[in-house]
């Protein structure tokens, strides 16, 4: 399976097993964002407080206390919310890659003034 993210709460950050998921991302010190399969959620539930993955289909799986969002930061919690609604993948875009000028194409308009 290929490696996704998943996101914790109050995970133990001197625990050794925790520490083969390397954390890509944080907010304030008890969110993190590991880089971990959806797969090995339970594995990284048992070293935190509450943990959650997105499933490719858009679902998200919650395993621990979810009473722990409640007691966040408001910050904290606006970033959780929010990797909780983000896209899973872009949308695919007519020419993404291309050159503004590849044909068939128009560079964008030249700013006023």
């Amino acid at each position: 399976m290929s490696e996704g993210e998943v996101l914790v709460i109050g995970l133990a950050p001197r625990d050794k097993e925790a520490g083969r998921w390397p954390v890509v991302a944080t907010a304030g010190p008890q969110v993190a964002v590991v880089r971990a399969a959806s797969a090995d959620l339970p594995a990284v539930a048992e070293h935190a407080r509450l943990a959650m993955a997105r499933t490719p289909d858009g679902r998200t799986q919650v395993l621990g206390d979810e009473s722990a969002l409640d007691e966040l930061a408001p910050g904290d919690r606006l970033f959780v919310d929010a990797w909780r609604e983000r896209p899973l993948s872009k949308p695919d875009r007519r020419g993404e890659g291309l050159p503004w000028d590849a044909p068939g194409f128009e560079p964008p308009d030249r700013p006023a003034g």
